[in-house]
């Protein structure tokens, strides 16, 4: 399928339509798959000549559909949205399935793409104690930031965003973080319907693992309310604060 600009007589404005293969070239995907979006979300963006061309609002959708994912010489697209997704979890992620969800791809895709970054030395297991439950050793996945190629790829994968995906319609404190709410009501561990809690608890335990979970999790609203709690240090509450502001 082809994509290209249309002629001066298009009811969007030539200066301001974005092509298919230009927004492809940016999100470091293939005018099929723009195509597939375009259908997908219901985008009424083809002309009269069958071709598309994009509002920038149109294109932001698709950009947040589809994700952001540059040209890494010598990476995989795959191997290039893993690397972003352990690049943004400085405690690692303990798990290909793991990685998948952060990443956007599949189990097997993520898995594939950590043993070839393994063999490149771009990430690397380590063999750590976490408390899921009980206190237990497991193989955690980290990026390898002593890697020569580092200072180069950090910025290019600091503008990697991940495909959106649909909130789940029920949220909980995953499993692994079940130990810093032992004496909580299952009621209090859903984040729509306790997310003020959940952010009190973190607050008050200040387990990094936690607070790195409720930095993408909780709402503004949420942080705000935590900070309220009677007994917290002021840079405690400084912290809540800055949650907010960094909320999704």
């Amino acid at each position: 399928m082809c994509f290209r600009l249309l002629p001066p007589s298009s009811t969007i404005n030539d200066m301001d339509a974005i092509t298919g293969a230009s927004l492809a070239r940016e999100l470091g995907t293939s005018p099929p798959r723009i195509a597939r979006a375009v259908e997908r979300l219901g985008i009424e963006a083809r002309q009269t000549n069958g071709r598309f061309a994009f509002t920038r609002r149109q294109a932001d959708r698709i950009r947040r559909e589809l994700g952001v994912t540059p040209r890494v010489d010598g990476l995989t697209q795959s191997e290039t949205m893993v690397l972003a997704a352990l690049r943004g979890a400085p405690l690692g992620l303990i798990s290909a399935r793991a990685v998948a969800r952060r990443s956007g791809l599949s189990p097997t895709a993520a898995g594939r793409a950590l043993r070839s970054l393994l063999a490149k030395r771009l990430v690397e297991q380590a063999n750590e104690v976490t408390a899921a439950g009980r206190a237990r050793e497991v193989k955690v996945w980290h990026a390898n930031i002593l890697n020569p190629r580092w200072p180069k790829l950090d910025p290019i994968l600091d503008r990697v965003e991940a495909p959106g995906r649909p909130e789940p319609t029920v949220q909980r404190v995953p499993r692994h973080l079940r130990h810093l709410f032992w004496n909580t009501a299952e009621s209090q561990l859903d984040v729509k319907r306790a997310g003020s809690y959940i952010a009190r608890r973190l607050l008050r335990t200040m387990d990094l693992q936690g607070l790195a979970w409720g930095a993408k999790t909780l709402k503004p609203a949420d942080w705000e309310q935590g900070a309220r709690a009677r007994g917290l240090d002021p840079k405690v509450k400084q912290l809540a604060h800055n949650l907010a502001e960094a909320s999704p």
